[in-house]
Protein backbone atom coordinates (compact mmCIF):
# COMPACT_ATOMS: atom_id res chain seq x y z
CA UNK A 1 0.00 0.00 0.00
CA UNK A 2 1.20 3.53 -0.79
CA UNK A 3 2.29 5.33 2.36
CA UNK A 4 -0.31 8.10 1.95
CA UNK A 5 -3.06 5.49 1.60
CA UNK A 6 -1.90 3.90 4.84
CA UNK A 7 -1.86 7.28 6.55
CA UNK A 8 -5.43 7.83 5.37
CA UNK A 9 -6.53 4.57 7.00
CA UNK A 10 -4.84 5.79 10.18
CA UNK A 11 -6.73 9.09 9.94
CA UNK A 12 -10.07 7.32 9.56
CA UNK A 13 -9.37 5.26 12.67
CA UNK A 14 -8.27 8.29 14.69
CA UNK A 15 -11.36 10.25 13.63
CA UNK A 16 -13.46 7.74 15.51
CA UNK A 17 -12.17 9.51 18.63
CA UNK A 18 -12.75 13.23 17.88
CA UNK A 19 -10.73 14.44 20.87
CA UNK A 20 -7.64 12.50 19.74
CA UNK A 21 -8.06 13.65 16.13
CA UNK A 22 -8.24 17.27 17.24
CA UNK A 23 -4.91 16.87 19.05
CA UNK A 24 -3.26 14.97 16.19
CA UNK A 25 -4.62 16.89 13.19
CA UNK A 26 -1.61 19.24 12.93
CA UNK A 27 0.87 16.36 13.12
CA UNK A 28 -1.07 14.41 10.49
CA UNK A 29 -1.10 17.41 8.15
CA UNK A 30 2.63 17.96 8.63
CA UNK A 31 3.43 14.29 7.96
CA UNK A 32 1.32 14.19 4.78
CA UNK A 33 2.71 17.51 3.57
CA UNK A 34 6.29 16.31 4.10
CA UNK A 35 5.65 13.15 2.07
CA UNK A 36 3.94 15.08 -0.76
CA UNK A 37 6.39 18.01 -0.81
CA UNK A 38 9.40 15.73 -1.13
CA UNK A 39 7.79 13.65 -3.89
CA UNK A 40 8.10 10.49 -1.83
CA UNK A 41 6.11 8.21 -4.12
CA UNK A 42 6.82 5.20 -1.97
CA UNK A 43 5.09 2.24 -0.49
CA UNK A 44 4.75 1.94 3.25
CA UNK A 45 7.46 -0.71 3.52
CA UNK A 46 9.96 1.73 1.97
CA UNK A 47 9.46 4.43 4.60
CA UNK A 48 12.71 3.79 6.43
CA UNK A 49 14.30 5.35 9.51
CA UNK A 50 16.45 7.81 7.54
CA UNK A 51 13.38 9.48 6.03
CA UNK A 52 11.84 9.70 9.47
CA UNK A 53 15.02 11.26 10.90
CA UNK A 54 15.08 13.88 8.13
CA UNK A 55 11.50 14.81 8.93
CA UNK A 56 11.92 15.00 12.69
CA UNK A 57 15.48 16.29 13.04
CA UNK A 58 15.78 18.72 10.12
CA UNK A 59 12.58 19.48 8.22
CA UNK A 60 10.36 20.10 11.25
CA UNK A 61 12.54 22.66 13.10
CA UNK A 62 13.50 24.36 9.82
CA UNK A 63 9.98 24.74 8.42
CA UNK A 64 7.75 24.83 11.50
CA UNK A 65 9.55 27.20 13.84
CA UNK A 66 6.44 29.03 15.04
CA UNK A 67 5.02 26.19 17.13
CA UNK A 68 4.42 26.32 20.85
CA UNK A 69 6.04 23.76 23.13
CA UNK A 70 2.70 21.95 23.48
CA UNK A 71 2.11 21.91 19.71
CA UNK A 72 5.53 20.50 18.85
CA UNK A 73 5.14 17.77 21.49
CA UNK A 74 1.78 16.81 19.97
CA UNK A 75 3.37 16.73 16.50
CA UNK A 76 6.15 14.40 17.70
CA UNK A 77 3.56 12.25 19.49
CA UNK A 78 1.53 12.00 16.27
CA UNK A 79 4.53 11.15 14.08
CA UNK A 80 5.44 8.49 16.66
CA UNK A 81 1.93 7.03 16.42
CA UNK A 82 1.82 7.11 12.61
CA UNK A 83 5.21 5.40 12.31
CA UNK A 84 4.21 2.68 14.77
CA UNK A 85 0.89 2.23 12.95
CA UNK A 86 2.68 1.75 9.62
CA UNK A 87 5.09 -0.72 11.19
CA UNK A 88 2.27 -2.69 12.81
CA UNK A 89 0.58 -3.18 9.43
CA UNK A 90 3.69 -4.56 7.73
CA UNK A 91 4.54 -8.26 7.45
CA UNK A 92 7.13 -9.35 9.98
CA UNK A 93 9.92 -9.63 7.39
CA UNK A 94 9.38 -6.00 6.29
CA UNK A 95 9.34 -4.34 9.69
CA UNK A 96 12.26 -2.18 10.79
CA UNK A 97 14.25 -4.28 13.21
CA UNK A 98 14.70 -2.61 16.58
CA UNK A 99 16.23 -3.72 19.82
CA UNK A 100 13.70 -4.22 22.62
CA UNK A 101 15.32 -1.53 24.75
CA UNK A 102 15.76 0.95 21.88
CA UNK A 103 13.95 4.20 22.76
CA UNK A 104 10.86 5.17 20.79
CA UNK A 105 10.51 8.34 18.72
CA UNK A 106 8.51 9.92 21.52
CA UNK A 107 11.09 8.96 24.14
CA UNK A 108 13.94 10.30 22.01
CA UNK A 109 12.41 13.59 20.94
CA UNK A 110 9.24 14.42 22.87
CA UNK A 111 10.65 16.24 25.89
CA UNK A 112 13.72 17.45 24.00
CA UNK A 113 11.58 19.22 21.42
CA UNK A 114 9.61 20.91 24.17
CA UNK A 115 12.95 22.16 25.52
CA UNK A 116 14.40 23.49 22.28
CA UNK A 117 11.13 25.11 21.22
CA UNK A 118 10.94 26.79 24.62
CA UNK A 119 14.48 28.06 24.08
CA UNK A 120 13.75 29.14 20.51
CA UNK A 121 10.57 30.98 21.48
CA UNK A 122 12.44 32.86 24.20
CA UNK A 123 15.25 33.72 21.79
CA UNK A 124 12.71 35.04 19.27
CA UNK A 125 11.47 37.46 21.91
CA UNK A 126 15.02 38.74 22.30
CA UNK A 127 15.24 39.37 18.55
CA UNK A 128 11.80 41.03 18.66
CA UNK A 129 10.45 38.67 16.00
CA UNK A 130 7.05 40.13 15.05
CA UNK A 131 5.40 36.78 14.28
CA UNK A 132 3.46 35.48 17.26
CA UNK A 133 1.57 32.68 15.52
CA UNK A 134 1.05 31.41 11.96
CA UNK A 135 -2.14 29.42 12.52
CA UNK A 136 -3.96 31.70 12.90
CA UNK A 137 -1.58 34.37 11.67
CA UNK A 138 -0.89 36.86 14.46
CA UNK A 139 1.72 39.61 14.09
CA UNK A 140 2.85 42.23 16.58
CA UNK A 141 2.53 45.37 14.45
CA UNK A 142 4.91 47.47 16.56
CA UNK A 143 7.63 44.82 16.28
CA UNK A 144 6.89 44.41 12.57
CA UNK A 145 7.32 48.14 11.89
CA UNK A 146 10.51 48.19 13.94
CA UNK A 147 11.89 45.12 12.12
CA UNK A 148 11.00 46.54 8.71
CA UNK A 149 12.62 49.88 9.47
CA UNK A 150 15.70 48.17 10.86
CA UNK A 151 16.02 46.05 7.73
CA UNK A 152 16.72 49.12 5.66
CA UNK A 153 20.07 49.81 7.28
CA UNK A 154 23.03 48.15 8.99
CA UNK A 155 24.46 49.49 12.20
CA UNK A 156 27.72 51.40 11.82
CA UNK A 157 30.92 49.65 12.98
CA UNK A 158 29.06 46.40 13.56
CA UNK A 159 30.16 42.94 12.41
CA UNK A 160 27.54 40.37 11.42
CA UNK A 161 27.90 36.58 11.22
CA UNK A 162 25.29 34.12 9.96
CA UNK A 163 25.89 30.37 10.13
CA UNK A 164 25.05 27.11 11.82
CA UNK A 165 26.51 27.47 15.30
CA UNK A 166 27.04 24.69 17.83
CA UNK A 167 26.67 25.40 21.53
CA UNK A 168 29.97 24.57 23.24
CA UNK A 169 29.21 25.77 26.76
CA UNK A 170 26.50 27.53 28.76
CA UNK A 171 27.67 29.44 31.82
CA UNK A 172 25.65 30.72 34.75
CA UNK A 173 24.82 34.34 34.17
CA UNK A 174 23.94 33.93 30.51
CA UNK A 175 27.31 33.57 28.76
CA UNK A 176 26.98 31.07 25.92
CA UNK A 177 30.04 29.91 23.97
CA UNK A 178 29.36 29.09 20.31
CA UNK A 179 31.42 27.91 17.37
CA UNK A 180 30.56 27.45 13.73
CA UNK A 181 30.12 23.79 12.83
CA UNK A 182 33.49 22.35 11.86
CA UNK A 183 35.45 25.36 13.14
CA UNK A 184 37.23 26.16 16.40
CA UNK A 185 36.83 29.93 16.64
CA UNK A 186 34.65 30.82 19.62
CA UNK A 187 31.89 33.41 19.78
CA UNK A 188 30.75 34.66 23.17
CA UNK A 189 27.05 35.38 23.25
CA UNK A 190 25.33 37.00 26.22
CA UNK A 191 21.70 35.96 26.73
CA UNK A 192 19.00 37.09 29.10
CA UNK A 193 17.44 34.92 31.80
CA UNK A 194 15.71 32.51 31.43
CA UNK A 195 16.55 31.85 27.75
CA UNK A 196 20.05 30.50 28.39
CA UNK A 197 18.70 28.00 30.93
CA UNK A 198 17.20 25.92 28.11
CA UNK A 199 20.30 25.70 25.92
CA UNK A 200 22.45 22.57 26.06
CA UNK A 201 25.94 21.70 24.85
CA UNK A 202 25.70 20.33 21.31
CA UNK A 203 22.51 22.18 20.34
CA UNK A 204 22.71 23.66 16.84
CA UNK A 205 21.42 27.15 16.09
CA UNK A 206 21.01 28.67 12.64
CA UNK A 207 21.31 32.30 13.64
CA UNK A 208 22.61 35.73 12.77
CA UNK A 209 24.72 37.40 15.46
CA UNK A 210 26.30 40.84 15.61
CA UNK A 211 29.07 42.55 17.55
CA UNK A 212 29.73 46.25 17.84
CA UNK A 213 33.27 47.56 17.56
CA UNK A 214 35.29 47.13 20.80
CA UNK A 215 32.55 44.96 22.39
CA UNK A 216 33.48 41.55 23.83
CA UNK A 217 30.12 39.83 23.50
CA UNK A 218 28.03 39.12 20.44
CA UNK A 219 24.30 39.81 20.35
CA UNK A 220 21.56 37.68 18.82
CA UNK A 221 20.10 39.38 15.75
CA UNK A 222 17.92 36.65 14.21
CA UNK A 223 17.12 32.98 14.75
CA UNK A 224 16.19 30.92 11.71
CA UNK A 225 16.09 27.44 13.24
CA UNK A 226 17.05 25.48 16.35
CA UNK A 227 18.17 21.86 15.98
CA UNK A 228 18.94 19.00 18.34
CA UNK A 229 22.55 17.70 18.43
CA UNK A 230 21.42 14.53 16.61
CA UNK A 231 20.77 16.62 13.48
CA UNK A 232 24.43 17.49 12.88
CA UNK A 233 25.21 14.69 10.41
CA UNK A 234 22.12 15.38 8.33
CA UNK A 235 22.80 19.13 8.32
CA UNK A 236 26.41 18.65 7.27
CA UNK A 237 25.46 16.22 4.49
CA UNK A 238 23.04 18.65 2.81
Amino acid sequence: MHILERVETYVQEVKQTPYVYKIQRLGIEIFKYYITLNGLDIREEDFHKELLDKLVLVWLPKNKKYLSEAEVYQVIYTIHDIFNYIQAKLPVDQKIQQEEEEPTILQLYGEEYKRIYKAKNLLQRITKDPVISVDPIIIDLDKYRCKKAKGNYSEIATTYEQALFEVQECKEGGQVILSKIGQTKQYKLLLEYPAYKYLRKGDILHITIKRKLFYVYWELEEIKAYYLPQAIELLCSN
